[in-house]
């Protein structure tokens, strides 16, 4: 989570996000705010589509199906966030939400799933569901938000255990769970379940974390690893294999060099992808599409990777481009799908 720390906070949890990003105040880079070299675009030849629309949000598209990750479009303010008000509450962005589903064309959307149900990972899904008639999958937590916004029961799917897997057209979605960046006291932010439906509007910390997923996402044309966040479960993913990993870096900054290093290590060299997308690096309280790095100490991060890199033989470092489709199944990167 990225927080401005302009203006008093009351204490608590709050006063704890609030130190966990350091922003650049107006300071919207216009491309390669990652310094990084563009992942490569989708043509009219690319099979399968991966768009990041910032944060963690992203979206497959396979031209007859659809998968989308997290999903947030809203964008509430910084004041809902730095108020001394107890009663400060946030909620979906409707308008902009509807949107946003008219914009992407979610008209094939099958399934959502958030990587954890704080709400800028989870807090537009169910308005996005029921919109859509798309399921849901994740957490108890995760399907409380869903109901707390209509999602009929039949349309919610809720992870028994620590693996499950769902198919949905040519793609097979497995989560796997997992754990969040311990960015307060050697945990997540906002721990805990949301133990009931959720109805906006509520507090941010009503969206409490609801535990964490590695999402594998699997088809003919290539496989990813979707890390939203910067934790890990030693040895989740031992067994896991994947072309691309799109990686959660939120907060690396804040952990260092060691909990980096073993962060590598368990997530990218555990399913040796061909190349590494970075997403959750951006200030998520600047208007939906405006891209600002959230803290210039999120950089330190590529050197630790690179430091953690056996000479020129790990993957190729790639940085996505707001709203642009990345072919990362190409020979650019990831590639080699199941089928000709």
């Amino acid at each position: 989570m990225a927080l401005m720390p302009h203006a008093p906070v009351r204490k608590g949890i709050l006063a704890a996000l609030v130190a966990l990003v350091i922003t650049l105040p107006n300071a919207v880079f216009a491309a390669g705010p990652l310094g990084l070299p563009d992942a490569p675009p989708a043509t009219d030849a690319t099979r399968l589509t991966i768009t990041w629309l910032g944060v963690a949000t992203l979206l497959f598209d396979d031209g007859d199906t659809q998968f989308l990750i997290d999903g947030f479009f809203s964008r509430p303010s910084q004041d809902s966030l730095t108020s001394q008000d107890d009663a400060a509450r946030i909620a979906p962005e409707i308008d902009q939400i509807e949107r946003q589903i008219e914009r992407l064309g979610l008209q094939r959307l099958a399934a959502i799933t958030p990587v954890h149900s704080h709400f800028d990972h989870a807090m537009d899904l169910g308005v996005i569901a029921k919109r859509t008639n798309a399921a849901v999958l994740g957490s108890e937590s995760t399907a409380n938000i869903a109901r707390g916004a209509g999602v009929a029961e039949e349309r919610i799917q809720v992870l028994e255990g620590d693996a499950g897997t769902y198919n949905f057209g040519a793609f097979e979605i497995v989560l796997i769970r997992s754990a969040h960046a311990p960015l307060v006291d050697g945990g997540p932010p906002i721990p805990g379940s949301i133990e009931r439906p959720l109805v906006p509007p509520a507090a941010l910390t009503d969206w409490k974390e609801g535990g964490s997923y590695s999402v594998v996402v699997r088809h003919p044309a290539g496989s990813a690893l979707v890390q939203g966040s910067a934790g890990f479960v030693p040895g989740a993913l031992d067994a896991i294999e994947a072309d691309v990993v799109l990686l959660g870096i939120g907060g690396l900054n804040l952990l260092g060099k060691e909990h980096t290093a073993r962060y590598w290590a368990e997530i990218v060299e555990a399913v040796a992808p061909r190349c590494v997308v970075p997403i959750h690096w951006d200030n998520f309280w600047q208007p939906f599409g405006t891209i600002v790095l959230a803290s210039q100490e999120t950089l330190d991060a590529f050197a630790w990777f690179d430091a953690g890199k056996a000479g020129d033989a790990g993957p190729a470092l790639l940085a996505p481009q707001f709203g642009v489709g990345m072919d990362l199944f190409g020979p650019r990167c990831g590639g080699g799908g199941t089928d000709s």
